[in-house]
């Protein structure tokens, strides 16, 4: 029993119906991908901003040996594509080589690529529920009206540079429509860990040591709740974001969690334009359960770049 069933949702797979004339509107998708035993990391993301004709988006891979655009293991992730001539929201390939297509209603997507050095052949199954993201808080609102995420596993084959790996991996993911506004949306982390049977989600806001989430959900024993209150800690702090945070939440249905989590340095990710974001693999510890997932810790990039300088210290009032 979930309180978002998946039958509700099947809209998700297609462009926002409520779409106005706005040049911002937005429709996104993104999966996670990763070979935990090599600390390799990546996003495959995609989307539309239809009133422009515009597709932005492809994959991006990384590891330890290297943390920028300009020198991470694959970087892709194209501004002004064409948007391709009919395409749908899940069945589309871009100019960029990236090919998505929906096999099964939110349940099952298939992802192919070729170019640079880097190919793949992924398909992603879903493990639990589809769950909508519900919140109030005015900047997130601003950059999405509708927006869910669904844990499942990443099967497959990817090549880079020579070397192929058989991925299969646990692996986020979400997908949105909206006009989209990242100049409203201030600083906080978007966090998730997955293992066999267990996921949760949030978005936490805040520029501290702590932030609170705003929205995200607990899928446990089959049953899938949105949280109802949830606080993240940094406990320490790398170079640019957070290295080890607790989590704390309790979901609708009075179920808590309590979990840390070790963060890689990660991605220094600059595709949008007006936010930066490190992008990190996680490692979580859940009751003893290892779950992996990642923290997307976004701020505006003036005060990102006042951090980079040495200027500001990370967790201190802009």
């Amino acid at each position: 029993m979930t309180d978002i069933g998946m039958n509700d949702l099947a809209f998700a797979d297609f462009f926002g119906a409520a779409r106005d004339d706005n040049p911002y509107w937005n429709e996104s998708a993104w999966f996670s991908v990763t070979i935990p035993e090599r600390r390799i990391h990546g996003l495959i993301q995609h989307y539309f901003r239809p009133n422009m004709g515009m597709l932005n988006g492809g994959p991006v891979l990384w590891d330890a040996t290297g943390r920028y655009q300009w020198n991470c293991l694959h970087y892709d992730w194209a501004h002004l594509q064409a948007m391709p001539e009919g395409a749908a929201k899940f069945d589309m390939k871009a100019r960029n080589s990236l090919a998505v297509r929906m096999m099964e209603p939110l349940s099952k997507y298939k992802l192919d690529y070729d170019k640079d050095g880097l190919f793949f052949d992924l398909t992603w199954t879903a493990i639990g529920p589809a769950h909508q993201l519900r919140t109030g808080d005015a900047g997130q609102t601003a950059t999405a009206k509708f927006h869910l995420e669904q844990p499942g596993r990443m099967t497959g084959t990817l090549r880079c540079d020579g070397e192929e790996f058989a991925v299969d991996c646990l692996s986020m993911r979400d997908c949105s429509y909206g006009a989209r506004d990242y100049e409203s949306l201030a600083c906080g982390g978007y966090l998730w860990g997955i293992a066999e049977d267990r996921a949760f989600h949030a978005i936490a806001m805040g520029e501290g040591r702590e932030a609170r989430s705003i929205g995200g959900f607990i899928w446990q024993d089959g049953e899938l709740s949105s949280l109802a209150s949830g606080r993240r800690e940094v406990l320490e702090w790398g170079e640019h974001g957070p290295g080890r945070v607790l989590f704390e939440a309790t979901d609708q249905r009075g179920r808590t969690l309590r979990a840390t989590a070790e963060i890689d340095p990660g991605l220094i990710f600059t595709g949008y334009t007006d936010h930066t974001v490190v992008w990190s693999l996680m490692r979580w510890d859940w009751d003893g359960v290892e779950l992996w997932g990642d923290n997307q810790e976004f701020c505006p990039t003036e005060r990102f770049r006042r951090i980079a300088r040495g200027e500001i210290a990370l967790g201190s009032p802009a």
